[in-house]
C-alpha cells in the first residue's frame, strides 16, 4: 500500500512514468492509454502507476 509520504511526493511531482494527471473522469481513451503505459513498465521499476 502507498504511504502518506509517498503519496505526497507523487502529488507534488509532474507527470512521470508513474503519474498521469487528468481533469476528465469520462475520457476512456486517456485512461486506457495511461493504463497501457503503466502496464508496460518501461523502466522496469516494478512499482504501480497512479492517475490523479
Amino acid at each position: 500500500m502507498i504511504t502518506k509520504s509517498e503519496l505526497e511526493k507523487l502529488l507534488a511531482s509532474t507527470e512521470t512514468y508513474r503519474v498521469e494527471r487528468t481533469k476528465s473522469t469520462t475520457d476512456k481513451d486517456k485512461f486506457g492509454e495511461a493504463v497501457c503505459a503503466f502496464a508496460n513498465d518501461m523502466p522496469d521499476c516494478d512499482k504501480p502507476g497512479y492517475i490523479f
